[in-house]
């Protein structure tokens, strides 16, 4: 265990890097961005942005409060700040300190869900996926902005009807698979129903422009009450959603609730009911999901799990410690809070 204490402006958030400037990139609530290299403990200041006014939530807090979130690629060149449940974000080269772009993802039920961002790697660099409207993906060239996605939909029409390629979704929380041939997009459309989604990075950027909105790569994964849902990819091909509940057609619901996860094989080209895998949590439930490919991390409010995929037992507990975010290159559990940061190895 290797911790860090934080005497600075309160931690708002922090993701995992592996650059010259340290191990994490830390957002504070003076608007800083810092890196930390925790083995030495050491800090660089590399930039300030300004930080968007988080105002409340239309319906009060039932999908979440507004919160500043921390993106940033793992060669830590460039980061995001965005507001989940809110329409802005920054983007900002960590190097320079130059603002590359503003986001804006729309005014269209925005508080519904987390901003949808992420940072990708394709053709050897850099690029942004980011939300530029309730129902609409892009991707970037985070140095200059640069649309990577180009193209034209046609508004909804009452006279014509749905124009091709429209999608009638709201884009949610993005996650990328561990090799980056994949995005997970937990998103939801009316009535309300969540329906988590996944396609191909390469199509969509190698051939297909409208691959998020109807491209032949994408499979709906489930049907489910909530979205952002604790979830994470275990490989290339299977992800781990929280909860077990079967949907009913017939009465539009959830039925069967409990704790656990759904194991999916995302190469299936149709709704699969997954692999269901009951698992008993301490009250509070969980928070977050992260797996290293041979094990599941289940995050709760008093500490973390830790499971063994192919046997399905339980391996530890880790009392006190509620990881944050998994380290993938320093294969590392990371929990933090406003004053203090602290790194736990995995085997």
């Amino acid at each position: 265990m290797r911790s860090v204490t934080w005497t600075g402006a309160p931690i708002l958030d922090a993701c995992a890097i592996q650059a010259r400037h340290g191990h994490l990139l830390v957002l504070t609530a003076d608007g800083a961005l810092t890196g930390i290299n925790v083995e030495a403990g050491t800090v660089a200041c590399l930039c300030t942005v300004e930080l968007h006014e988080l105002t409340a939530a239309h319906d009060g807090s039932h999908f979440g409060a507004p919160a500043h979130r921390l993106h940033a690629s793992l060669d830590g060149q460039y980061a995001a700040v965005v507001t989940d449940h809110g329409r802005h974000g920054t983007v900002v080269d960590l190097g320079s300190g130059t603002v590359t772009m503003r986001l804006d993802g729309g005014n269209y039920h925005e508080d519904t869900v987390p901003f949808s961002a992420c940072f990708a790697r394709f053709e050897e660099r850099n690029v942004f996926i980011h939300r530029s409207d309730w129902n609409r993906l892009d991707v970037a060239d985070p140095a200059t902005g640069r649309s990577l996605t180009d193209r034209h939909i046609a508004p909804w029409s009452s006279t014509s009807g749905r124009p091709e390629h429209y999608l009638d979704y709201f884009h949610g929380r993005l996650r990328l698979s561990p090799k980056g041939t994949r995005l997970f997009d937990d998103g939801w459309v009316w009535q309300p129903v969540a329906i988590p989604r996944v396609w191909s990075v390469q199509d969509w950027l190698g051939s297909n422009p409208w691959e998020s909105e109807d491209g032949a790569s994408i499979v709906e994964l489930i049907y489910r009450d909530d979205w952002t849902i604790p979830a994470c990819w275990i490989n290339e091909q299977h992800l781990a959603l929280w909860g077990l509940a079967d949907w009913d057609e017939e009465e539009f619901s959830e039925a069967g609730q409990g704790p656990g996860v759904r194991i999916i094989d995302v190469t299936q080209d149709k709704r699969s009911p997954g692999e269901r895998w009951p698992m008993e949590v301490h009250a509070g439930g969980v928070l977050e999901l992260f797996s290293d490919g041979t094990r599941l991390y289940a995050a709760t409010p008093t500490g973390t799990t830790v499971w063994d995929i192919a046997s399905r037992t339980q391996l530890a507990e880790l009392p006190g410690f509620t990881a944050r975010l998994l380290h993938p290159a320093r294969n590392s559990l990371v929990a933090f809070g406003a004053g203090q940061i602290a790194e736990l190895a995995v085997p």
